[in-house]
Order: C-alpha cells, then sequence, then structure tokens
C-alpha cells in the first residue's frame, strides 16, 4: 500500500481538537437543595456511565471521521499493476509497415494495433511523457505530445509500403526513454511481430525500460505476391526495339495466379503461373521516352504487394564522343556497348555525353564523365580544366588509403564487389553536394555536378586495375552503360526502389510529386526519404520533369512469418514482457504501475460514519446530555 500524497495526511493533526474539547468539556450545572437527593445518587451513577460511554463512542467516531478525511485526501493505493502508476516515459511502437494492411475477416492488422495503442494512451496520466514512433515509417521522429493529442494522431495513421526494422525502432525508443529525466520508462510494441522486421543477429539492450509485446495477433496463413520485376536482364532497353520484361511469382507453393501487364493505363499482356515460376512479357517496341507501367496478380489478404511499378527511359543510343587518355579497360567497355548498339562514337561537336579523360573536352560539353589520368603530374592541368567549364571541384593527392569498400552509393547498381586501392581526392570549391559514391575511408568516390553548360559525372580513380577492382568486375559495363546513358538523356527514369529507400535526386531538383499527388520540395543533389507510398515519383525541376522513379512494396514485407517468441528473449536484454491475448493488455502495461487506489471505498465508510456520528449526537440532545 502506498499514497499518492503523502502530506495530506498532516491534516490528521486535526483529531486534536475533538480530544482536546472532549478533556476540558465542563457541564455548568444549578445547585437545586432537594432533600430526597440521595435517592437520586444512585440513578445518577448509572446515567453517568451511559453519557461517558456515549461521549467516548462520539470521539471515536469524529476523530475516526478526520482521520479518513486525512487519508481520503492523500489518496492510497494497493500496490500491484493496473490503476494508477508513478510517471513514467512511455514510447508507443507502432508497426504500420505493408504487412499491417493484412485483412483478416473484415479488421484490419493495423486497426487492432491502433486499438491496443489506444489503450496504453487511456491509461498513461497527466503526469506521464508520452511518445508514438512510427516503426513503417522509419525518416520520421517519434511524436511527442499527451495522450489525447497522440490519440488524435493515431486516427490519421495508415499502413504504409515500407517495412520496419522493429529492433532498430526499439533502439530509438529505449533512447528517448533514458533521456526524459524520468525513473520508470515503458516500451509498447504493438506489431504483428514479422519476422523480417527483427535481426536476430545483434542484441538489443532496454536499459532501464520495460519492452511490452503484444503478441495477441500473430500472422496467420501464408501470402501470395509479385517478387521481382526485371526488364531486359537488367539493362535498360533501347527505343525502338523489342525487349523484355519478366516477372516471379512469389507465395502459396502450388497455387496458380494471373499475371497482367499493364503499360501507360493499358493491358498489353495476361498469363497465369505456379508461385515461384517466371512469367515473360514482351515489351515494346516503344519510341524514346519514359514508358511506364506496372505488373498486378489477383488481390488477397494483404493487397499491397500484389502490384509491382516501373518506370524505364526508352533511349537511342548515346551520341559519345571519347577525349583524352583512357585505359584499356575503359576503352574495351566502351567497345562492348557500341557492339550492342548501345553507344555511338561521334565527333565532339555531335556529342550528348563525352568522356573527358584527364578532363579534355570539358569547355562547351552539355554532359560529361570526367575520368582522372593515373599520372598524378596531371591534377594541375585537369584542375584548370575543371574551373574553365565552371565545375565547383577540384583533385588533389591522397595518401594511400589501403583497400577501401563502397559504403553509400545512389547507384542502381550492386557495386559491393568493387575495391579501391588508390583515388584523388575530390574536394568540393564551396559547400557543393552530390556525392552518388562514398568510400569506407570517407572519401566520395563519384560526384554528381553541374556546371554552367550542363551535368557532369566526376571519377576519383583512374579506371586501371591498380587503382580499382572495377575494371576487372562483371559491374565495369553495366556502370559504364549507366553512367553515359542516364547522362545523354540528362537524367531518365531511377532504378526500381523499394518502399522506405532514399530516392537520389539529380542536381537541379526543386520539388518531387509522390503517387498520392502530394508535392514536397527537395533540394537537388539531395535525397528524397519519406517514400512511404508504393507507386511512381515525378521529380520537377524549375521549368521541367527532370526523371521519374518506380517505388514498391518492401519485399520483406511479403514474407508473411512470425518471429518467434523464444528469439525475443535472446534479442532483448532486460525486462521483456509477452502479452499473447487482446484482454490482458489494458492490465499488463505499466508494469512498475502503483495499482488500484482505494479512496472511494473509503470516502463511502466517511460518509457512513458521519452519518452514525449524527445519529448519536441527536440522540444525546434529545436525552439533554450533550
Amino acid at each position: 500500500m502506498g499514497l499518492l500524497s503523502p502530506l495530506f495526511l498532516l491534516a490528521a493533526a486535526a483529531v486534536a481538537v475533538p480530544l482536546v474539547l472532549h478533556l476540558f468539556h465542563r457541564h455548568d450545572a444549578k445547585r437545586v437543595v432537594f432533600p430526597a437527593i440521595r435517592y437520586l445518587l444512585r440513578t445518577e451513577k448509572e446515567h453517568a456511565r451511559t453519557i461517558r460511554a456515549r461521549q467516548l463512542l462520539l470521539l471515536f467516531l469524529r476523530v475516526s471521521a478526520i482521520l479518513l478525511v486525512a487519508i481520503v485526501a492523500a489518496r492510497p493505493f494497493l500496490r500491484g499493476q493496473g490503476g494508477v502508476h508513478e510517471p513514467t516515459a512511455l514510447v508507443i511502437v507502432l508497426d504500420n509497415s505493408m504487412s499491417s494492411s493484412r485483412v483478416e475477416g473484415e479488421v484490419r492488422t493495423l486497426d487492432r494495433l491502433k486499438a491496443a495503442a489506444r489503450a496504453s494512451l487511456e491509461r498513461a496520466g497527466s503526469e506521464d511523457r508520452t511518445w508514438l514512433l512510427r516503426a513503417g515509417e522509419p525518416w520520421t521522429t517519434a511524436t511527442e505530445g499527451t495522450p489525447a493529442e497522440l490519440t488524435e494522431l493515431l486516427d490519421d495513421i495508415e499502413s504504409s509500403a515500407a517495412g520496419a526494422d522493429l529492433a532498430e525502432s526499439i533502439v530509438r525508443a529505449a533512447s528517448l526513454v533514458s533521456q526524459s529525466g524520468l525513473e520508470s520508462g515503458e516500451i509498447h510494441l504493438l506489431s504483428d511481430l514479422q519476422a523480417g522486421g527483427f535481426d536476430l543477429e545483434t542484441s538489443v539492450p532496454l536499459d532501464n525500460a520495460v519492452l511490452v509485446v503484444y503478441a495477441a495477433d500473430p500472422i496467420v496463413g501464408e501470402n501470395a505476391f509479385l517478387d521481382t520485376l526485371q526488364l531486359d536482364g537488367g539493362v535498360a532497353p533501347m527505343a525502338n526495339e523489342l525487349a523484355s520484361l519478366a516477372v516471379r511469382l512469389g507465395g502459396v507453393a502450388d497455387s496458380t495466379r494471373s499475371a497482367r501487364l499493364v503499360v501507360e493505363g493499358r493491358i498489353r499482356g495476361a498469363a497465369r503461373a505456379r508461385a515461384g515460376e517466371v512469367v515473360v512479357f514482351p515489351f515494346g517496341p516503344y519510341g524514346s521516352g519514359t514508358v511506364t507501367g506496372y505488373v498486378e496478380t489477383d488481390p488477397d489478404a494483404l493487397a499491397a504487394d500484389d502490384r509491382r511499378y516501373f518506370a524505364v527511359s526508352m533511349r537511342p543510343p548515346s551520341r559519345l564522343a571519347v577525349l583524352g587518355d583512357t585505359a584499356l579497360f575503359l576503352g574495351t567497355a566502351i567497345s562492348v556497348l557500341e557492339a550492342a548498339g548501345r553507344v555511338e562514337r561521334v565527333p565532339l561537336a555531335e556529342a550528348d555525353v563525352v568522356i573527358a579523360g584527364g578532363g579534355a573536352g570539358l569547355t562547351g560539353a552539355a554532359s560529361a564523365i570526367v575520368v582522372p589520368e593515373a599520372d598524378p603530374t596531371s591534377l594541375p592541368a585537369l584542375n584548370r580544366r575543371l574551373a574553365s567549364a565552371g565545375i565547383p571541384w577540384r583533385y588533389e593527392l591522397t595518401s594511400s588509403i589501403g583497400e577501401a569498400a563502397i559504403v553509400e552509393s545512389r547507384v542502381p547498381l550492386d557495386l559491393s564487389s568493387v575495391r579501391v586501392r588508390t583515388l584523388f581526392q575530390l574536394r568540393p570549391a564551396s559547400d557543393s553536394s552530390g556525392t552518388l559514391v562514398r568510400l569506407s575511408s570517407g572519401e566520395p568516390w563519384l560526384v554528381e555536378a553541374r556546371g554552367p553548360a550542363g551535368r557532369y559525372l566526376l571519377l576519383a580513380s583512374p579506371l586501371e586495375e591498380a587503382a580499382s577492382s572495377l575494371p576487372v568486375t562483371a559491374v565495369m559495363i553495366p556502370m559504364m552503360d549507366w553512367m553515359i546513358g542516364t547522362w545523354s538523356v540528362g537524367g531518365g527514369a531511377s532504378g526500381d526502389l523499394s518502399a522506405g529507400d532514399p530516392l537520389p535526386l539529380p542536381m537541379g531538383a526543386t520539388a518531387i510529386t509522390d503517387p498520392s499527388g502530394s508535392r514536397h520540395a527537395v533540394s537537388g543533389g539531395s535525397v528524397f526519404t519519406a517514400t512511404g507510398l508504393a507507386g511512381l515519383y515525378t521529380v520537377h525541376g524549375e521549368d521541367d520533369e527532370l526523371a521519374l522513379a518506380a517505388v514498391n512494396p518492401d519485399r520483406r514485407e511479403s514474407l508473411t512469418r512470425s518471429v518467434e517468441l523464444d528469439a525475443l528473449d535472446q534479442l532483448f536484454t532486460g525486462d521483456l514482457r509477452i502479452v499473447a491475448a487482446r484482454g490482458d493488455w489494458p492490465t499488463s502495461i505499466f508494469v512498475r504501475g502503483q495499482g488500484p487506489e482505494i479512496w472511494r471505498p473509503l470516502l463511502l465508510a466517511l460518509l457512513l460514519l458521519l452519518v452514525v456520528e449524527s445519529l448519536v449526537a441527536a440522540d444525546g440532545h434529545a436525552r439533554g446530555e450533550a
């Protein structure tokens, strides 16, 4: 048992008032000469005992009433779960990732999770600090507010198409609890506990927070979805040429589903296949420009992953001029692309894009790819050419970096196998941004820049085997095709992104329109993080459209399998509570709570006590005893 307002117990000192009145109370009696007084002495003694008993009863009732008033004002409670609690830092982690849009019966999983979140907020008090963290929108920050404010916010939350890193969300929540300044802290994880949301390789300390996990709505049944979509083997198709689009069906084993190809709003193909099989649709031929569309299958309980979008730039062969000293591997890659009809070698005056070995031919080039020479003595001439072209970057000598991996890439290719051994430092002349690829050493390796004449790519290493492994990897030709094709058409479509992934923005971008039609102001050369909707994103410049990007649901969310609850004990180190029944949630949260208050029955007892005191006092007055 405890008290919420113990200072009110000081009011119990008021019991001295009836005690003093009782001890010092005197009756003023008149003396009357009565001859037969001796006959009344025995009756007086008997009556005096009755009066003293009644007065002691009144004293007890009045002292008890004052004590009950003080106790009720101090708000006593019983120790245990439920009821009121000490001021607590509460972080509600709501998993509104794509899998939360799954419908079971007629109710979405997200609606069940939101109902549990409301129960948590109803139990929160005015002295608590409360946050709401949306795990399915990792680009957002946790929102702090009163329980009423967060309940109102909760009503507007919908499922995103992104995945949720639930372990990382718990780390963020634990940080909020530790910085709250309150001794008690709880994290309420409201999720369908999809296995893909947990990285079970690394343990997550809870510190002083209690983690209460809602496990009442596990994932039931399998899910059918569109797994992957690929155009022409991953290489952008050429304009006016027939290509192919392949889509893999995933999900329920041995089930047969239909797939439909929709291009620019018209159905261009249909087929049926089993889960795990690949359907190949003829694609094109289409003229130059960006072609958009999607492949869809029949909707099921989780309908958000039954459609995959694409936006592809159909381009003619890039008109390419190659100037300056180029390495053997670069020349070989260009020859392969030329033989495949993807590039056309032309003079500088007719070129859409220039490969500028050592910076040659930069002045007047609409788009250029700058490749430094291996000889460091060529850097001064290269920097003069950059300055003449108005490009705000320069090359500087650097010491050996050993062997560095690529840790940050905005290129729609897998560069994880590339290792860089030597490079020149790329330094901006001002606060220019535009790094596309960054190394584990922290140095930029591929930079996008814009000068007065057009757009430029700056590579930090010569394309030689001694400088990096790129020339001898399978990604060399796709990398050159991407650089030449993208820069020759001045932008084009972005690669396929998963919802929640950052969308790289070209230089000159000023706004972006998401699939819902909402327009967002952006800065060129940065990244757009709010990619929570599946569909097409349009990147705008000052006067025109710069690019289209297709964003699709996170594939991890389609693999509907609940995490093993025993694995959570290994993942989270600290006070972990798992609630497996919906009805148990309201009484299982605030586990360090103080329990229910008991002042209401005490107040009722006080009222009854006052009634009894009034009756006893009234009876005494009627008898002339008080």
